[in-house]
């Protein structure tokens, strides 16, 4: 039993120390006794969790201290939730799952992702409730998409986030930055379906994890599709995503004013490098 106890702005320490090399391996060997029953439980649920995929869900989430508050943004019926279920029983760590538990036929990614067999909403969100009741007052719904939450998560209370949501790009990119948003300095992100199957996850993770030179800690845990990132400061990467959302959208003025809003409070070379090309993009427009 965890029993590590934190005040609310702390990071997680345990998993501070780790080398991205010892995360990224945390899944090098099989499952132990421990581990077992959660991996035989996760046999009878249909979805896309590999066994190895479980166990750096479990492995990463039995790190985190007594107290500390985890979100799920895509949680299906209840595959990677039940691994972290296992993870933090007998502990005080509140686990909040984020998912619609509805309209899945109607998801562009749904019949990629071999979701057909269970086409029917009551019985999707039966099945979650079912193969996740073990964790008990513990877990939390928030019936909705990630979108609609946006501002309720934007606290940085959160210790570890896992990202297995709509697959488009936009999407994928949307729930990062609600991770930035909700995340505590030295929190943990990772997510599902890092691969080149033709859907969003890969392009969004690379320019926003991967592509992030602030970031330092990112990479994939070994033999699976789960990329990870440590977020030492959050506010920041919120902000850069935020200006490239300007950007991306044309709004150019908006992103330069919130360019130099972070340069104001961050000062540092990279954002003036966002202001250099924002002035550039409005001084071409300007000549057209």
């Amino acid at each position: 039993m965890q029993t590590t106890d934190y005040t609310s702005d702390q990071i997680n320490l345990e998993v501070a120390i780790l080398s991205t090399q010892e995360i990224t391996s945390l899944t090098s060997s099989g499952p132990n006794s421990e581990e077992r029953p959660m991996l035989d439980s996760l046999n009878g649920i249909e979805g896309l969790m590999l066994e190895k995929e479980a166990l750096a869900l479990f492995r990463i989430c039995k790190r985190l201290p007594n107290k500390a508050k985890i979100l799920e943004i895509g949680s299906y019926q209840g595959g990677s939730t039940l691994a972290i279920g296992h993870a933090i029983a007998e502990t005080d760590i509140e686990l909040y799952c984020l998912d619609p538990w509805s309209n899945y036929i109607n998801q562009d990614d749904f019949a990629t992702f071999e979701r057909s067999k269970v086409s029917d909403d009551f019985r999707i969100i039966n099945n979650f409730i079912k193969n996740t009741a073990f964790i008990g007052e513990n877990l939390r719904m928030l019936r909705g998409k990630s979108s609609a939450f946006a501002g309720l998560l934007n606290g940085k209370c959160f210790d570890f986030i896992f990202i297995d949501g709509a697959h488009d790009y936009d999407s994928v990119r949307n729930d990062i930055k609600i991770a930035f948003s909700a995340l505590k300095p030295g929190g943990f992100v990772c997510g599902h379906d890092y691969h080149s199957e033709g859907h969003g996850v890969r392009q969004a993770v690379d320019e926003l994890i991967a592509g992030a030179p602030s970031i330092e800690k990112k990479g994939k845990f070994d033999e699976t599709h789960i990329w990870f990132g440590v977020i030492t400061e959050p506010a920041y990467e919120y902000v850069l995503t935020d200006i490239s959302d300007s950007m991306k959208a044309g709004r150019l003025t908006e992103a330069l004013e919130k360019a130099y809003a972070a340069y104001a409070e961050f000062k540092n070379a990279e954002i003036l490098n966002y202001i250099s090309a924002i002035k550039s993009k409005i001084s071409q427009q300007d000549v057209w």
